[in-house]
């Protein structure tokens, strides 16, 4: 390396210490014992390097501060094999909103000695802001000028003053802590803020000498080698840089900061991050508490038997807990839902309305929707549910989305069902009593079209007491279930089949085509019923008489066809048994 080279090095290197750091020991070791020191103060001036290290004290009780570099030149001149010149000039701002920024000449002989390069003699001077530009000395003859650029300057200092001042009180006053440090191994603290230090509980002597001003070893250990990485990945996609970890705070707690942070380039590629750091401890413990509630949440959700569902509305999105797979073995659907669920093979065709129903009212804003319906599982067995839906509307009052259960209500509704069935049908025959096949013919009736024909039957078991008195109730009880089976082998599943009385059953056909299609069935039940005796299953012959009356033609209520199909079963008695006989114009009318 040149020594010229060496020098301008060396120079740069001084001034660094002695600004930026503001090492005074160091700058005082790459100096001689005899090395003179000019500087910009009036009686700034030092001899050796004892006049030196007092002017150091002095000037750090005055300023404890630093300052950035933000320019420098400098020109190297060798003198001889040893001795060099440099000259020049730099600039540098001060860390402190009340002190000046620098604008210095500089000029320095530096003298390569075998312990490396030191300084003989430094001078640092300020440009006369009374001189003229070009001139080489000050004018009296625009003293009045001067003195207004003076006043100007002074303004201009107030100004600035009075700024720094504004911008102190606004740094200070932000919910946050402002710090700069550099981009090095130990993110080496270089200003704090006072708000900063409040966050930690430490002052600024106690950060440089408990800490060596290192902000790594002021964040939580567990969180450094996550920070660090997180800081490469950042700064590998750009200058801005955001995390959240805890710091250690002074008095022993453990606080969670949001640190957010800018990385800046000086002249001479140094990096520098300026960074807001906020205090996010209540926050933190805000989200864990959340964290936690969610946490149980979801454990209830997934012991609960019933099925926890939400629906988006705007997103038509619909989540399902955990019971949703258990229950039916298949994923739900889960998007686009209004479209597809309704269209879904896994719901019961003829419960698909509910369905639709329920979404609908929800989507309109009704609070509370309660629906049944019947959905499919893995083995393509339908079950039954009972679906209750609550809607959560936003800030405006619109429906904003839907919460509720789904609860698997299969074997209540089996048993229910039950009952009804029970309530509804006669106990030996499984046919309708005669309460249910009157509602049932009650409601044909009704809906009864214009231009059909409906058939009105009462059939008599001929006999039957003596059945049961010579050869027991059991027997009696085996006709009565044969006749029943008889009965629905020969009737449609629109038709109703009832058992009145002991021995009497009701037949109802509904959309008959004639007269004669009745007669046809009368003829069928008359001889199916004949033949019972023959199936060895009663040991006598069994025969029955039948009643006939046709709506609209004979009657139009439903107690108006009964005592017309009684009258004629009465004619067809008299005739001799095992006949059938119509009610017709008020007599009857044999076959």
């Amino acid at each position: 390396m040149s020594l010229e080279q060496n020098a301008l090095e060396f120079i740069e290197r001084m001034q660094t210490l002695y600004f930026e750091r503001r090492d005074h020991e160091n700058v005082l070791a790459m100096m001689t014992e005899d090395t003179s020191w000019i500087g910009t103060g009036e009686n700034e001036m030092c001899r050796g390097l004892q006049e030196a290290r007092q002017a150091f004290a002095r000037e750090k009780q005055e300023y404890p501060g630093s300052f950035v570099i933000s320019g420098s030149n400098y020109t190297a001149v060798p003198l001889n094999e040893s001795d060099c010149l440099v000259y020049g000039e730099l600039r540098a701002r001060a860390g402190s909103r009340n002190m000046a920024d620098l604008h210095h000449r500089v000029s320095a002989l530096c003298r390569n000695t075998p312990k490396g390069m030191k300084l003989i003699h430094l001078h640092l001077s300020d440009p006369n802001l009374d001189q003229e530009p070009n001139r080489f000395f000050v004018s009296k003859n625009n003293l009045t000028d001067r003195r207004n650029m003076k006043q100007r300057m002074e303004q201009t200092a107030l100004e600035l003053k009075a700024r720094n001042e504004e911008l102190e009180e606004l740094t200070e006053n932000t919910p946050g802590g402002v710090h700069r440090c550099r981009n090095d191994a130990h993110l080496t603290l270089l200003s704090m803020s006072e708000s900063f230090l409040s966050i930690l509980g430490y002052t600024r002597q106690e950060v440089k000498e408990n800490f060596n001003d290192r902000f790594l070893d002021l964040i939580y250990p567990a969180d450094r080698e996550e920070v660090i990485k997180s800081l490469k990945r950042q700064l590998s996609m750009g200058n801005t840089v955001e995390m959240e970890y805890r710091v250690i705070c002074k008095n022993g707690k453990v606080r969670w900061v949001l640190d957010r942070g800018k990385l800046a380039k000086s002249y001479d590629g140094t990096q520098t991050f300026y960074c807001m750091m906020i205090d996010i401890t209540q926050r933190r413990q805000e989200q864990e508490a959340l964290r936690l509630s969610l946490e149980r949440h979801q454990v209830i959700m997934n012991q609960a038997t019933d099925i926890i569902f939400e629906w988006d509305i705007r997103k038509d999105t619909l989540d399902f807990s955990s019971n949703w797979q258990k229950k039916f073995g298949y994923q739900p659907i889960k998007s686009r839902i209004s479209r597809k669920i309704p269209s879904s093979a896994n719901i019961h065709d003829a419960d698909v309305q509910a369905f639709v129903k329920i979404m609908q009212d929800t989507a309109a804003g009704v609070p509370y929707s309660e629906a049944e319906f019947r959905i499919k599982n893995i083995s393509g067995i339908y079950r039954w549910c009972r679906i209750r839906a609550t809607t959560q509307y936003d800030e405006e009052g619109k429906p904003l989305k839907a919460v509720g259960v789904i609860a698997d209500i299969d074997q209540e509704k089996k048993n229910t069902m039950k009952l009804l069935e029970r309530s509804l049908k006669d106990s030996l025959t499984g046919l309708l009593n005669k309460k249910a096949a009157e509602e049932w013919i009650l409601r044909c009736i009704r809906e009864h079209r214009v231009g059909t024909a409906h058939a009105f039957m009462i059939l008599d078991l001929d006999n039957f007491k003596h059945i049961n008195d010579q050869y027991g109730h059991y027997y009696g009880d085996r006709v009565l279930c044969e006749v029943s089976d008889q009965l629905r082998k020969l009737f449609r599943s629109s038709d109703v089949l009832g058992r009145i009385g002991g021995d009497e059953f009701l037949v109802f056909m509904e959309d008959i085509d004639s007269r004669q299609t009745a007669a046809d069935k009368a003829e069928a039940i008359l001889f199916h019923i004949s033949q019972i005796h023959r199936l060895e299953r009663v040991p006598a012959p069994v025969t029955c008489s039948i009643g006939i009356a046709l709506y609209p033609e004979d009657a139009l209520s439903y107690d108006g066809l009964y005592q017309c199909a009684d009258h004629a079963l009465y004619e067809a008695k008299n005739q001799g048994k095992g006949k059938y006989s119509f009610w017709a114009d008020g007599k009857e009318e044999n076959p």
